[in-house]
C-alpha cells in the first residue's frame, strides 16, 4: 500500500501503534503537526482519514480478504479515530508479543524455546522504524522503540549467556558497547563472555574503562552488581550466573508504563507511615513489628510505585535476605498480566532460586513461594497486581518477608494485607514534587505553580509529566505552560516525550467489560461535581441494584471515588477522559433526557414536602415523567427533613444540571427545574447561583411566549436580586413579573410579586409606598384567603410599622401573625415574627427581654434555620451584650455573622452588621477601630443605596469623631444622618441621631 504523503504516513503510523484504541482528533493533530498545530489541521486530519479508508478497502480487495470483518478499518466515534485490525499484523504489536512470549518462556526455564522465539522477532526488524518521518512524536517514537528493541536483545543475550553461547557474543557486545559505553549491564555480559571463553585479561579489562567513562562521563561509581563481578573475577572465585539474571535482576523491571522516571518520594509522610505502621514516626528506623504485607492501592498516576519503592528502601537492610522487585503487568497495555505461575515461577528465579530447580506443577511452585517468603527476611514489591487471585497464591499466612503489593484494584480480599489508599498530593506537596522536576529557577512563581498542579489535578504523575514537559522546553514560561493547560484539551498537554496522562488512563479503562466502559463514559457526562446512586441509575438507564453493582465495580480498580457512602465522583482528569471517549449522539440524548427528568421530578417532590406553601406553578402533566417512578419510589424523599438533607446533597450538581439543560437544548426542563428549586435556593442563600438560573429561566419562557411561567420565572428572579441587595434590577423584575401575573389572572403570583416589591422598597427607605404595597398584597390574599401567605404579609407591614417609628401598631401587626404561623405549625416562620419582637424590645429600650427572646430563637432554631436567618439573629443579640464587659462575644457573634453574610453577597446585611460591630467598638472606648467600622458600612450603603445603614453608620461616624474630639466633622455626620433619616421617615434613626447631635452640641468635646 504505497503513501507518498508524510502526514499519511504518520497518521497510519499513530492509529496502528496504538491499534484497538480511540485516538482524539486533538491528539492526532498533536502527533502529525507537533506543538502548534495549523488553524486547518482537522480538515486536513479528515482528508488523510479518508484517503487511508479508500487505501484500507483496496488494500482489503487486491489481498483476497475473505470476510469485511476482517480487513482494516479506521473507525469515528465522538471526535476520535480508532484502528480496528489484528494487532498480528502490525510488525510492531507481532514484536512485542514474541518478546514477551520469549520471556515467558525463559522465567519457565525454556531458554533454547525462548532464543527461537526472539530469533523470529528479530527478523521483523527491517531497519529504521518510522524512518524519515519528520517531527516530535515520530522522534520520540523511534527513540522508544530503540529501547524497547535494545530491551529485547539484552533479554536474547541473557540467555545466550545461559545457554553456553559466549564466543558467538563477544563481538556483537563489543559492538553494542561502541554505542552504550557506560552501560554497566552491556559491560557485566562482555567481561561474562570474554571471561568464559578463557580470554580473562580482556575481561578484568573492560572494568577500568567502564569506570574511567563513568567518572568522567557521569560523574558517578559503578554499581555494586559489576564491581562484584569485578571482585569474583579478581579472586579467581565461580561466577554464580549472569549479571543481569543475578545481579541486576531486582532492580532490571522498567518503571510502570506511562511514568516519565523515577523521582524520590515528595511528602507522603503519613502515608508512609501507614505503609510501615510499626516504624512509628522514623520509618527508616524500624526493625521489627512492621505490618508485613501492605497494600497501596489507588487510581492511575496517583503514586503508588514510588510510595512501594521508597518504603522498600527504607527497609532493605532490616531485612537482609534480598529485595525483589516484580511487575505484574496487569497495566502495560501492550502485555496481558503476569498469571499466577509465571509471577510465582520469576519471584522464585529473583529470590536466586535456580531456574532447574522450579517445579513445573502450579501448586508447588506456589508451595515454594509460600515457603521462602515465610522463612526469609526478604524486602518483595509486587507492583500493579490485577486482582488478589493472581498473588494470593504465592502469600504464606505468616510471612516473614516484608511484602508490598501495588494496585489500582482494591484487592479487598487480600488476606492479613493493610491497605492504603492513596489520594492526590496536598497542594504543597504537589508544589515541591513540581520544584523538584523543573528546579526552584523555574519554580520561583508559587502562585503559577499551584495553579498548574491544580489543573493537573494534584495527580502526582500529572505533575511529573507537566514538569518534564517544561523542562525539556527552555523557552517556555510558568505563565505559557499554566494557559496550555487551561485549554479545553488539557489532556492532551500532560504528557512528555511518549508517555501521557491519558495513556495511564486508557489502559485501565482497556481492562474493563464493555458494560463498565459504557457506564464509565456515560458518568463522563454528568455535570456536577458528585453523584449519588439515583442520579447515576437514571443517567446509566440501570435498575437501583444494578447500579450499584456497576459503580462497585468502578470504585474496586479506582476509577471512581466514594467521598462520602453512596456518593461519588470522577477525578477531574477522570472525568475530562470520560468525557473524550465520548458517547454516540443517540445515547448521550437519552441519558441526559433521563438524568434532567429524575432531576425534575425529585426536585419538584423535595420542594413540595420541605415549602408546601410557598408561592409556585404546578409541573404541567407532560412533566410529570411516569417514567421515574420506580426510581423515585426508592429514594428517600419522604419528610422536609429528608426532603432538606436530599437538596443539601444533590445542590451542586442540581445547579450545574439546570444550567446544562440550556446547553444541551433542554430549556424547558432546566426552567422548571429552576423554579421548583427557587424555595431551596432562597432559603439556603444561594443567591448568586439563583440569579443566573431565573434569568436564564425568564429568558427560555420568554421566547416562548409563555407569559405565565415568565411572570414566575421574573419573581424569582426579583426575590433574589432584592437578598443580594440589587434593589433596582430586582424592582425592574418584580414591576414586570407583576405586569404580567395581572395580565395572566394570576392572583397568587401577583401577591407574591407585591410582597417582594414591598420589602424591596423598605429595603430603599420608601416606607410609605412599601407600607402600600404591602397592603394590597394582603388584601390579595385575604380574598383568595391563602392564610398562612396572609401571616407573612402582615409580618411584612409590622416591619414597615417598625421603621416607621409606630411600635405599638407593628408589635400588633406582628401578634395577629403569630398565631397563623403557629396553626400551620411553621416553626421557622414564628421564629422569625419572634426575632422581630425581640428587635422591638430592643429599639424600646428592654435589652434584657429582647436577649432572651433571641437567646430562645437560637435554642430552638440551630438545626431548623438557615445559616443567613440565625446569622440576622446573631447580629441582634449581640446588641444587646454588655459591652465592655462581654465585648469578645459580641465581637465573636458579629464576625460569624459579617462571614456569612460576604459568602451570599447580602451587602445591606454586611453593611448592618459592619454597624453593630462599630457600636461595639464606640461602647468599649475603641473610637478610631469604631470609626473604621463605621467608614466601611457607610460604603457598604451607598453601594446599594439602602438608607437606613446609611444613616446609622453616619452617626455612628459623628459619634466617633465626637470622642475624638473633631467636633466640626462630628457636627457635619450627624446632621447628615438626621437630614437623610428625615428625608426617608426612618423615624427611629432619626431620634437616635437628633439625640447624639444634641448631646454634642450640650456638652461638646
Amino acid at each position: 500500500m504505497a503513501l507518498h504523503s508524510d502526514k499519511r504516513r504518520q497518521l497510519l503510523a499513530a492509529l496502528a501503534l496504538e491499534v484497538g484504541r480511540p485516538l482524539s482528533h486533538t491528539s492526532l493533530a498533536y502527533r502529525l503537526w507537533d506543538e502548534e498545530p495549523p488553524p486547518s489541521a482537522l480538515t486536513s486530519l479528515y482528508s488523510h482519514v479518508s484517503h487511508l479508508r479508500a487505501l484500507l478497502r483496496r488494500a482489503a480487495r487486491t489481498g483476497g480478504t475473505e470476510s469485511p470483518k476482517e480487513a482494516p478499518t479506521i473507525d469515528t466515534r465522538s471526535h476520535t479515530y480508532t484502528l480496528r485490525a489484528d494487532p498480528q499484523l502490525i510488525d510492531w504489536w507481532l514484536y512485542l508479543d514474541l518478546s514477551q512470549q520469549a520471556g515467558l518462556l525463559a522465567e519457565n526455564g525454556q531458554d533454547h524455546q525462548a532464543r527461537t522465539v526472539l530469533s523470529r522477532a528479530e527478523e521483523l526488524w527491517g531497519g529504521e522504524p518510522l524512518a524519515g518521518l519528520p517531527g516530535t512524536w515520530a522522534r520520540n517514537t523511534r527513540a522508544t522503540m530503540a529501547d524497547q528493541r535494545f530491551a529485547t536483545t539484552l533479554q536474547r543475550i541473557e540467555i545466550d549467556l545461559r545457554i553456553g553461547r559466549h564466543h558467538e557474543l563477544i563481538p556483537e557486545l563489543t559492538a553494542l558497547r561502541e554505542d552504550r559505553p557506560t552501560d554497566e549491564r552491556l559491560a557485566g555480559h562482555l567481561m561474562t563472555a570474554l571471561h568464559a571463553a578463557g580470554r580473562q585479561a580482556d575481561a578484568l579489562a573492560v572494568y577500568p574503562a567502564v569506570v574511567r567513562l563513568l567518572r568522567a562521563d557521569l560523574a558517578t561509581e559503578p554499581g555494586e552488581a559489576l564491581t562484584r563481578l569485578h571482585r569474583l573475577m579478581l579472586n579467581g572465585e565461580p561466577l554464580p550466573g549472569t549479571p543481569g539474571r543475578v545481579e541486576l535482576a531486582p532492580a532490571a523491571d522498567p518503571a510502570p508504563s506511562g511514568t516519565p522516571g523515577r523521582h524520590r518520594l515528595i511528602g507522603r509522610r503519613d502515608d508512609l507511615r501507614r505503609v510501615l505502621p510499626g516504624a512509628g514516626a522514623d520509618p527508616s528506623g524500624a526493625r521489627g513489628g512492621v505490618v508485613t504485607v501492605s497494600a497501596i492501592l489507588g487510581m492511575p498516576g496517583v503514586g503508588k510505585t514510588t510510595l512501594a519503592l521508597h518504603a522498600a528502601d527504607l527497609m532493605r537492610e532490616h531485612f537482609p535476605d534480598g529485595y525483589v522487585y516484580l511487575n505484574l503487568r496487569a497495566h502495560v497495555g501492550n502485555q496481558p498480566p503476569l498469571t499466577p505461575e509465571a509471577a510465582g515461577a520469576l519471584l522464585l528465579r529473583r529470590l536466586g532460586v535456580p531456574a532447574t530447580t522450579i517445579p513445573l506443577d502450579a501448586d508447588e511452585v506456589f508451595a515454594l513461594c509460600a515457603e521462602a517468603l515465610s522463612t526469609r527476611r526478604a524486602v518483595v514489591v509486587l507492583d500493579d497486581a490485577s486482582n488478589t487471585a493472581q498473588i494470593r497464591p504465592l502469600l504464606p499466612p505468616t510471612p516473614s518477608a516484608l511484602i508490598i503489593v501495588t494496585s489500582r484494584q482494591r484487592l479487598a480480599e487480600l488476606p492479613c494485607a493493610r491497605p492504603v489508599f492513596l489520594d492526590v498530593l496536598p497542594v504543597d506537596d504537589a508544589v515541591a514534587l513540581f520544584t523538584n522536576v523543573v528546579g526552584p529557577d523555574r519554580s520561583a512563581d508559587r502562585d503559577r505553580v499551584v495553579e498548574i498542579v491544580d489543573r493537573c489535578g494534584l495527580l502526582p504523575l500529572a505533575i511529573e509529566l507537566a514538569a518534564s514537559r517544561l523542562k525539556a522546553r527552555p523557552s517556555w514560561t510558568l505563565d505559557h505552560l499554566a494557559q496550555r493547560l487551561s485549554r479545553k484539551g488539557r489532556l492532551a498537554e500532560i504528557r512528555s516525550g511518549s508517555d501521557s496522562i491519558a495513556r495511564a488512563f486508557e489502559v485501565s479503562y482497556q481492562y474493563l467489560p464493555a458494560g463498565q466502559r459504557s457506564a464509565f463514559r456515560l458518568l463522563g457526562l454528568y455535570p456536577g461535581p458528585d453523584f449519588g446512586v439515583h442520579a447515576a441509575a437514571a443517567l446509566l438507564g440501570l435498575a437501583i441494584d444494578e447500579t450499584d453493582r456497576v459503580l462497585e465495580a468502578l470504585l474496586n480498580c479506582h476509577l471512581i471515588q466514594e467521598i462520602a457512602p453512596e456518593r461519588y465522583q470522577l477525578h477531574d482528569l477522570l472525568r475530562e477522559f470520560a468525557a473524550a471517549l465520548g458517547v454516540e449522539g443517540k445515547q448521550r440524548e437519552s441519558a441526559v433526557g433521563r438524568l434532567l427528568r429524575f432531576a425534575l421530578r425529585a426536585a419538584d417532590r423535595a420542594d413540595r414536602l420541605l415549602y408546601p406553601r410557598r408561592s409556585r406553578t404546578q409541573l404541567p402533566t407532560d412533566h410529570q415523567f411516569d417514567d421515574m417512578d420506580d426510581l423515585l419510589g426508592d429514594i428517600e424523599i419522604n419528610s422536609p427533613e429528608a426532603s432538606k438533607a436530599w437538596l443539601e446533597a444533590e445542590h451542586s450538581a442540581l445547579i450545574a444540571l439546570t444550567a446544562h439543560a440550556h446547553r444541551v437544548g433542554l430549556a424547558e426542563t432546566g426552567a422548571w427545574l429552576a423554579h421548583v428549586l427557587a424555595g431551596h435556593l432562597d432559603a439556603e442563600a444561594y443567591w448568586s447561583e439563583a440569579q443566573d438560573m431565573h434569568r436564564a429561566a425568564a429568558t427560555h419562557w420568554r421566547s416562548q411566549a409563555n407569559d405565565r411561567q415568565e411572570a414566575r420565572a421574573l419573581i424569582d428572579l426579583g426575590a433574589t436580586l432584592a437578598n443580594a441587595s440589587r434593589y433596582e434590577s430586582a424592582a425592574e423584575a418584580l414591576e414586570r413579573g407583576l405586569t404580567l401575573a395581572r395580565g395572566e389572572n394570576d392572583p397568587d403570583a401577583a401577591a407574591n410579586a407585591l410582597s417582594l416589591l414591598g420589602r424591596v422598597r423598605w429595603s430603599q427607605s420608601r416606607l410609605d409606598e412599601s407600607l402600600a404595597i404591602q397592603e394590597e398584597a394582603l388584601g390579595i390574599r385575604q380574598e383568595i384567603d391563602d392564610q398562612w401567605n396572609v401571616a407573612r404579609c402582615l409580618a411584612n407591614i409590622g416591619i414597615v410599622h417598625r421603621s416607621m417609628g409606630n411600635y405599638e401598631l407593628a408589635l400588633r401587626t406582628y401578634n395577629r401573625a403569630l398565631p397563623i404561623s403557629r396553626k400551620f405549625n411553621d416553626r421557622v416562620f414564628e421564629l422569625r415574627i419572634l426575632n422581630n419582637i425581640g428587635d422591638l424590645h430592643l429599639i424600646s429600650g428592654n435589652a434584657s427581654e429582647a436577649r432572651r427572646t433571641f437567646e430562645q430563637i437560637l435554642r430552638i432554631g440551630r438545626d431548623r434555620m438557615s445559616q443567613f436567618d440565625l446569622s440576622v439573629v446573631h447580629v441582634n443579640l449581640a446588641a444587646t451584650l454588655r459591652i465592655p464587659e462581654e465585648l469578645d462575644y459580641a465581637l465573636r457573634l458579629y464576625r460569624s455573622a459579617l462571614e456569612t453574610f460576604r459568602s451570599i453577597g447580602s451587602v445591606r446585611y454586611e453593611a448592618d452588621a459592619t454597624n453593630g460591630l462599630g457600636a461595639a467598638y464606640l461602647a468599649a472606648g475603641r473610637h478610631e477601630d469604631a470609626h473604621d467600622q463605621y467608614a466601611m458600612a457607610l460604603s457598604l450603603a451607598r453601594s446599594v443605596g439602602t438608607t437606613r445603614e446609611e444613616a446609622a453608620a453616619l452617626r455612628g461616624l459623628g459619634q466617633c469623631e465626637a470622642a475624638l474630639g473633631h467636633a466640626d466633622k462630628a457636627v457635619e455626620h450627624l446632621t447628615s444622618a438626621v437630614d437623610l433619616a428625615e428625608s426617608v421617615g426612618i423615624a427611629d434613626e432619626a431620634t437616635q441621631a437628633r439625640a447624639a447631635l444634641a448631646k454634642l452640641r450640650t456638652h461638646p468635646a
